[in-house]
C-alpha cells in the first residue's frame, strides 16, 4: 500500500484558507466544486481533493437544518419567547455563530441583548468554548468602548450570552450606507475609541484578534464598541501555541499567517479599519479570496491618498504606521495609537512623523488664539510703555514741560499694559467658577482652574517679572501689586492642580515678600495689605498641608488669624479669611501625623478652630445665603466635626449636615465644579480603620464610596484632563479595593486596584518627574503584593514588589528626602523584609 504522502505546515496553512474560503462561498448560498479550487492550485491539488470534501461532508451534516441560503445561523423552525427569566421582543441580527434577540430582563426590569447559539454549534465543540470564552473574557472588563457582558445561561439545551444592548448599527453597514459620510475628524475618533477599548483589554491581558467594522458597535451617540471576544488569547500565552488560523483573512496581520499575534496585531486591525472608514472600501477589496493569503503577506494595498487626495498628511501617517505589514514599523501598542490619534484631532503634532517648528507654531498659534493674542498685545503694550517711559524720562534733563508730558504717557501706557497683562491672567486662568460677592475681592476667590497646562504656568510665570518691572516703573501705584497678587494666587492654583507644589510654595513666598517690601512705599492701604497676606497666606497653609509640611502649614494660618484678628465684623472680606484660617487648623488632611512641635496650635484643640470658624460662617451665611465658598467651608466644618465625634449617631448627622448644605448649593449653581468636587471628596471621606467595626458599616462605606464615584465620573467625562480628579479617582478605587479585600472578595479588590494603576500610571506619563506620583503608585503595588500574598501568589507579590521599588528608584534624588518618599521607601522595605522572612522560613 502506497503511504500518503505528509502535508508539511505551509502547505497545510494554505489549504486550511482555501478550505475556510470554500466553506464560507458554501454557506453564501454558492456552490463551488473541489476541482474548481484543485485546478486553481495544481501545486497542492492533492490534499486539496483529499481535505474538502470531508470538510464538506461535516458541514452539511451540521447545516442541514441549522443554516439560511445566506449561511447565517437558524433555529430550525423553533421559535423562543422566553429563556429563562429573560422575554425575547424581536430579532435584531445574526452571524455564523449565532442570533442576537432585543430581551426584556423581567427580574431586574431592564432591556439587555440575547446572543443565542444555535444547536448546529453545539455539533462543534470548538465553537461552543469559544462562546462560553467571549462572555468569560468581555466579562471581566468594563470600559466604555467594550460591549459589557452581564451573563451566560443555558435553557433546555439552549445556551445563550447576555450583553448590554447597543442602540445603533454596526460599522460595516454604516461604511456601506450610501448616507453615511466618514470625514477624517469622525474617522479618527471612532479609530480613537476602539484604540482606547483596545488598550483597556492588552492591559487586562486579552488580545481581541478578529477586529474589523462587523465587530463594532456604534450607538446613537455615536461611541464606538467592540463586541465579539470569541477569538480573544490572554497575552501570557505562547504566541506559537496555536497554529490554527482564525478570524477573518481580510483584516489579519501578515503574522497571523504564521501563528502568530501580539498587541500589534490588533493594532494592524484597527489601521485596516480606519482605512476602510476614510476610502470607504476595504484595503483588500479588489482581491478574490483565494488570493488574500498572498495579498496580505506582499501588502499589496493601494495608496489611501490615491483615494483621498485631501487627506492630512498626519492622518495619513497614522494609518499607514498602523497596518505596516512589518510589525517592527507600527505603533508598539494600541495606547500609543490613541495618543498619536489625540494628538492629530487636537491639531498637535504627533509623534508618527517629525513636525517642523514653523509648523508647531502655527498650530499651537490656532488651538490658542486668545492666549496667543493676549500675549502678543500684553508684550506690544510692555514695549511700548518701556520705550515711552524711557523716553520720558530721557527728556526731563532737557525740560520739565517735556518731562511731565512724558511721564503723563508712561502713565497712561502703564495703564494699558497693566490692562493687557490682566487680560492674559484671566484668559490664562479661565475660573470656571465665579464667587458671588460678599465683600470678597479677587484675590480671595478660591480659585478653580480646569485642564491647566504647563504652557499656562509657564506664561505665568513669566507675566509675574512684568508685573515687577512695571512696580519699579511706577512704584508709587498700588493697583499694580493687588493685580500681582491675584496673579500670583492663580499661578499658584495651576502649579498645584498641575502637581507642581514646590513651585507653588515659591510663587506665593515670593508674592509675599512683594507685599512687605514694596506696599508702604505704593502707599497701599494697611487693610488691603493684611487682606493681600491673609489670602497668599491661607493658600501657603493649604499647599503646605498637602506637601505634609504641616509646621508650616500651621504657622502660616496662625499668621493669617494674628493679622486679621482685630479686623472688625463687618468687613466680610477679613471675616471670610479668618475663617479659613480656623477651617484649615481644625480640618487637618487625613494623613497628618504631628510631629513634636513648640506651636501655639499644639495647646489648642481642633475643636475650637471649628468652632471659631462655624460661628464666622454662620454669620456670613445669614447676610448673603448661597454663596459658594461660605457653603463649601460651613460643609467642611461638620465633615471636621464628625471625623472627631465620638458617639455614631451624632457623627453620622455632622456628616448628613454637610451633604445637605453642599447638595442645597449645588440645586442653586448646578454648573460650580469646585462645589461638585467638594461633595466628591466629602462622600469619599471614609476612615476604613475607624468607621468600619461592623457589616452595616462595610455596606455604607461602599455605597459613600460608589455614589462619590457616580459624582466624580460626571466630572471627568466633562473634562478628562483634569489633574485632580484623576487623583481623587484613584483614591477611592483603592479604597473600594480595601473593602472587597477585607470580605475576600480578591478578584474584585484586584479589579479595582488595576483601574486605579491604570489611571495613576497616565498621571506618571503626563508628569515623569512628580514624585508624589511615584509614591502612589508605588503604595498601588503594596496593595497588589498583599493580596497575591493572601492568595498564595508568591510570583505576583514579587512582581508587584518590585514595580514598587522601581517607581521609588525613579524619583530625583533631588526629592528622596521628602517626608512622602521616606514614608513610602520605609512601607516598601517593610514589604520586603516580610516577604524575605516568609521565603526563608518556607525553605527551612
Amino acid at each position: 500500500m502506497t503511504a500518503t504522502p505528509a502535508i508539511d505546515d505551509d502547505i497545510y496553512t494554505t489549504v486550511d484558507i482555501l478550505a475556510s474560503d470554500f466553506i464560507a462561498r458554501y454557506r453564501n448560498g454558492d456552490r463551488p466544486t473541489v476541482d474548481e479550487y484543485a485546478d486553481r492550485h495544481p501545486d497542492i491539488s492533492e490534499p486539496i481533493r483529499r481535505i474538502f470534501p470531508l470538510v464538506l461532508s461535516v458541514e452539511k451534516i451540521k447545516i442541514d437544518q441549522q443554516t439560511e441560503s445566506d449561511g447565517s445561523a437558524t433555529l430550525a423552525g423553533r421559535l423562543f419567547e422566553r429563556l429563562g427569566d429573560f422575554r425575547l421582543v424581536r430579532e435584531i441580527g445574526r452571524g455564523g455563530m449565532g442570533i442576537v434577540y432585543e430581551a426584556r430582563q423581567e427580574s431586574l426590569e431592564r432591556t439587555v441583548a440575547i446572543k443565542i447559539l444555535p444547536k448546529q454549534s453545539l455539533l462543534d465543540n470548538d465553537a461552543l468554548k469559544r462562546f462560553q470564552h467571549e462572555a468569560k473574557t468581555a466579562a471581566a472588563m468594563h470600559h466604555s468602548n467594550i460591549v459589557p457582558i452581564f451573563g451566560i445561561g443555558e435553557n433546555d439545551g439552549t445556551h445563550y450570552l447576555v450583553m448590554q444592548l447597543v442602540r445603533g448599527e454596526s460599522l460595516d453597514r454604516q461604511i456601506k450606507s450610501e448616507k453615511a459620510t466618514f470625514d477624517f475628524g469622525r474617522s479618527a475618533k471612532i479609530a480613537r475609541q476602539i484604540s482606547d477599548g483596545l488598550a483597556y483589554a492588552h492591559d487586562c491581558g486579552v488580545l481581541h484578534r478578529d477586529i474589523k467594522p462587523a465587530n463594532i458597535l456604534i450607538d446613537d451617540d455615536g461611541t464606538a464598541q467592540i463586541t465579539d471576544f470569541g477569538l480573544a488569547r490572554n497575552v501570557s500565552d505562547d504566541p506559537t501555541m496555536s497554529q490554527a488560523l482564525c478570524g477573518s483573512p481580510r483584516y489579519m496581520a501578515p503574522e497571523r499567517l504564521r501563528g502568530v499575534s501580539d498587541e500589534r496585531s490588533d493594532v494592524h486591525a484597527v489601521g485596516l479599519t480606519l482605512y476602510e472608514m476614510i476610502s470607504g472600501t476595504p484595503a483588500f477589496e479588489n482581491t478574490s479570496p483565494d488570493q488574500w493569503m498572498d495579498a496580505v503577506r506582499a501588502h499589496q494595498v493601494q495608496s489611501l491618498r490615491s483615494r483621498r487626495p485631501d487627506i492630512p498628511v498626519d492622518l495619513d501617517t497614522i494609518v499607514s504606521k498602523a497596518m505596516s505589514p512589518d510589525p517592527a514599523d507600527r505603533y508598539w501598542s494600541a495606547a500609543d495609537l490613541r495618543d498619536d490619534l489625540d494628538r492629530f484631532l487636537s491639531d498637535e503634532p504627533i509623534h508618527a512623523r517629525r513636525t517642523p517648528i514653523a509648523q508647531r507654531f502655527v498650530r499651537w498659534f490656532r488651538r490658542n488664539p486668545r492666549i496667543a493674542m493676549a500675549t502678543a498685545v500684553a508684550l506690544c503694550s510692555l514695549i511700548v510703555a518701556t520705550i515711552a517711559s524711557s523716553a520720558g524720562w530721557a527728556f526731563t534733563s532737557a525740560a520739565n514741560q517735556r518731562a511731565l508730558q512724558a511721564l503723563e504717557q508712561s502713565e497712561l501706557t502703564t495703564d494699558l499694559a497693566l490692562q493687557s497683562l490682566d487680560g492674559v491672567v484671566d484668559i490664562v486662568s479661565m475660573p470656571s467658577t465665579t464667587v458671588a460677592d460678599v465683600g470678597v475681592d479677587d484675590s480671595a476667590d478660591i480659585t478653580w482652574t480646569l485642564n491647566p497646562s504647563p504652557q499656562s504656568a509657564q506664561l505665568l510665570q513669566r507675566i509675574q517679572p512684568l508685573y515687577e518691572r512695571l512696580s519699579q516703573q511706577s512704584p508709587l501705584r498700588a493697583d499694580i501689586i493687588g493685580q500681582m497678587t491675584q496673579a500670583t494666587i492663580r499661578l499658584a492654583s495651576i502649579q498645584r492642580q498641575l502637581g507642581q507644589s514646590s513651585a507653588a510654595i515659591d510663587s506665593l513666598e515670593r508674592g509675599v515678600e512683594v507685599i512687605q517690601t514694596r506696599s508702604e512705599r505704593a502707599g497701599v492701604a494697611l487693610a488691603d495689605k493684611q487682606h493681600w497676606l491673609a489670602s497668599l497666606g491661607n493658600e501657603l497653609g493649604e499647599v503646605y498641608s498637602a506637601e505634609r509640611r504641616f509646621d508650616e502649614a500651621d504657622q502660616a494660618f496662625l499668621d493669617v488669624i494674628a493679622a486679621l484678628q482685630k479686623f472688625p465684623s463687618v468687613d466680610s472680606k477679613a471675616q471670610l479669611q479668618l475663617a479659613r484660617a480656623h477651617v484649615g487648623l481644625g480640618d487637618p488632611p487625613i494623613q497628618r501625623r504631628r510631629p513634636n512641635s513648640d506651636l501655639q496650635v499644639q495647646s489648642t484643640k481642633p475643636q475650637d478652630h471649628l468652632r471659631v470658624a462655624g460661628d464666622l460662617l454662620e454669620s456670613l451665611h445669614t447676610a448673603d445665603a448661597h454663596v459658594a465658598t461660605v457653603e463649601i467651608l460651613r460643609a467642611r466644618v461638620r465633615l471636621a466635626e464628625s471625623r472627631i465625634e465620638r458617639r455614631p449617631g451624632r457623627r453620622r448627622d455632622d456628616f448628613r449636615d454637610a451633604i445637605d448644605i453642599l447638595r442645597t448649593q449645588l440645586a442653586v449653581t448646578p454648573t460650580d465644579v469646585a462645589l461638585r468636587f467638594t461633595l466628591v471628596e466629602a462622600l469619599a471621606g471614609v476612615n476604613l480603620r475607624r468607621d468600619i467595626r461592623h457589616p452595616l458599616d462595610r455596606i455604607e462605606a461602599a455605597a459613600r464610596l460608589e455614589e462619590s464615584l457616580d459624582e466624580l465620573r460626571s466630572l471627568r467625562v466633562q473634562f478628562p484632563d483634569t489633574h485632580v480628579f484623576s487623583v481623587s479617582e484613584v483614591h477611592i478605587r483603592h479604597k473600594l479595593s480595601s473593602l472587597a479585600r477585607s470580605q475576600q472578595d480578591y478578584p474584585a479588590a484586584a479589579e479595582q486596584l488595576a483601574q486605579a494603576i491604570a489611571i495613576q500610571s497616565s498621571l506618571i506619563a503626563q508628569a515623569p518627574n512628580n514624585f508624589s506620583h511615584r509614591c502612589w503608585r508605588a503604595l498601588l503595588y503594596r496593595s497588589v503584593a498583599e493580596i497575591a500574598q493572601m492568595q498564595g501568589d508568591s510570583t505576583g507579590q514579587q512582581a508587584a514588589i518590585a514595580n514598587a521599588v522601581a517607581d521609588l528608584d525613579a524619583i530625583d534624588p533631588s526629592q528622596s528626602d521628602h517626608p512622602f518618599v521616606n514614608q513610602t521607601r520605609q512601607i516598601i522595605r517593610s514589604l520586603e523584609t516580610d516577604r524575605q522572612d516568609e521565603n526563608a522560613k518556607s525553605s527551612n
